[in-house]
């Protein structure tokens, strides 16, 4: 090491003795710290800054910083151009140039037009020579750094190096060098040679490296937790595209067309195709509905609009499939569920997204009520692993009576579910006689508060460490994990 020019006391940067050596940075890495524990060489690691130039910087380097372009189609224009030419011609560009150039004396706007009033030779942008010592690896002055950083050029990153150095010359390093071994070969006792190598020494307490095998994103496996449990129930699962005429996903559930839920602000139309076919009696039968009532209702008193009842849209709920099941009027008893996603015109944060996933059931037997359905739902609950739920009293358009139901996060109460008996006029719409139950539950709440996340975002998180951390295929039942 001497020879090449590594001196003892001096530091060098792990980079530099690769470049000496020739071998790879992190194959120098492993070697140092090896002699570091022997104690042969001593390390310690420092936080530097590195200055990388942002992609608007490497396209200002190589077609001119706007500035500086204005400066030239000033120079061909015979010294001034009015301000429309100069955003014609510059584009998105212009107002960066206008006010730079401007900021730096190099133009005046007079009367609607820019005039140059510096000679062109000296038009060149100081940002460029703070950028080329960036390349030429030069430190920059503060000034220089706020400049860069002030017009977006550089990100600052902070690194993390190994510095080393020689405690002694190579020589004495040498003399007091003693080889370990792992094992006790034939090969050494034969030779004699076990006398001069030294065992290595085993820490029998250190833990073994972690092995991550590949898996199933853990949200992915509590979806079909879900399934499963619906299907341990004596739920039959029923599957729908997410593209949804309206009049399924409002129309035949008794909510009417002026509802704030139906409007762009809230729900996701398509373009293309914007429409599809109605089913003539059914639509018939939900405008009475809607306009004169049905089964002992008076309705909703307005002109109920087939165009707008056609209309294609992204599902909002998936209650829309349980509304299309029981279009075909099944036979008692049965049951029936659906996972899906569904969208919302939604604003992002910790609890709301603006696509997510349902579950949805629909069931009619014998002792169908209230009771029987919050019993349901109360045993969905508990198998999950739920231990302190409630639910109240709500209003749904489709539902009555209805209730929402809660889950606790912390010391926070959480929706997590809407449920009811389907209205008399929904049911007489699609010619059903009997009761039925339906509930809908935002899957990506469920597993918030079973895994006590504060963010509803971090389901979808690709950070490895923190889904490596996450339980993998866990079932609860009434609470005990098994």
């Amino acid at each position: 090491m001497e020879k090449k020019g590594i001196k003892p006391g001096k530091e060098y940067s792990t980079d530099e003795i690769a470049d000496m050596i020739g071998m790879s940075r992190s194959s120098i890495e492993a070697l140092l710290r090896l002699l570091a524990s022997k104690g042969l060489v001593e390390l310690r690691e420092r936080v530097v800054e590195e200055y990388v130039l942002t992609d608007e910087a490497r396209k200002y380097l190589e077609e001119g910083f706007p500035e500086e372009k204005l400066v030239r189609l000033l120079v061909r224009a015979g010294g001034e151009l009015g301000v429309e030419e100069v955003n014609k011609v510059l584009g998105k560009e212009a107002g960066i140039a206008l006010a730079n150039a401007s900021r730096k004396g190099w133009v005046k706007i007079q009367a609607g037009k820019v005039v140059l009033v510096i000679d062109p030779s000296r038009a060149v942008a100081e940002e460029r020579a703070a950028l080329e010592k960036i390349m030429r690896g030069e430190r920059l002055s503060q000034q220089e750094l706020r400049m860069l950083r002030r017009r977006k050029l550089v990100d600052v990153k902070r690194k993390r190096i190994t510095l080393f150095s020689l405690p002694k010359s190579v020589p004495e390093l040498l003399s007091s060098v003693v080889v370990e071994v792992g094992a006790l070969t034939r090969e050494l006792i034969e030779s004699g040679r076990w006398r001069k190598v030294r065992l290595r020494e085993y820490d029998v307490r250190a833990q073994p490296p972690k092995r991550l095998p590949g898996r199933l994103n853990f949200f992915a496996q509590f979806i079909e937790h879900i399934r499963d449990i619906m299907k341990e129930l004596g739920f039959t699962e029923i599957e729908a595209l997410p593209v949804e005429l309206e009049f399924w996903n409002y129309d035949v559930l008794f909510q009417p067309q002026f509802h704030p839920a139906r409007a762009p602000s809230d729900t996701f139309y398509l373009s293309s195709p914007s429409e599809a076919q109605l089913p003539e009696q059914l639509a018939e039968n939900v405008r009475i509905a809607h306009e004169e009532g049905i089964a002992g209702s008076t309705g909703w008193r307005y002109k109920w609009d087939p165009r707008k009842a056609a209309r294609l849209i992204l599902r909002s709920h998936t209650t829309a499939v349980s509304a299309r099941i029981l279009s075909t009027r099944p036979s008692p008893s049965f049951r029936y569920f659906s996972i899906g996603r569904v969208y919302r015109v939604e604003t992002i944060d910790p609890k709301h997204l603006p696509e997510f996933h349902q579950v949805d059931g629909i069931a009619s037997e014998d002792g169908v009520n209230l009771r029987w359905l919050i019993g349901m739902l109360s045993e969905f609950l508990e198998r999950l692993g739920f231990r302190e739920y409630k639910f109240r009293p709500a209003y749904f358009p489709f539902t009555e009576p209805s209730v929402e139901g809660y889950v606790k996060i912390g010391e926070t109460w959480l929706e997590i579910l809407g449920a009811g008996l389907f209205r008399p006029e929904m049911l007489a719409t699609l010619g059903v006689d009997y009761p039925v139950a339906a509930w809908g539950m935002g899957i990506e709440r469920l597993a918030m508060a079973l895994y006590d996340l504060r963010d509803i975002r971090q389901l979808y998180s690709t950070d490895v460490e923190f889904l490596a951390s996450m339980p993998s295929r866990w079932w609860i039942y009434a609470g005990t994990k098994i």
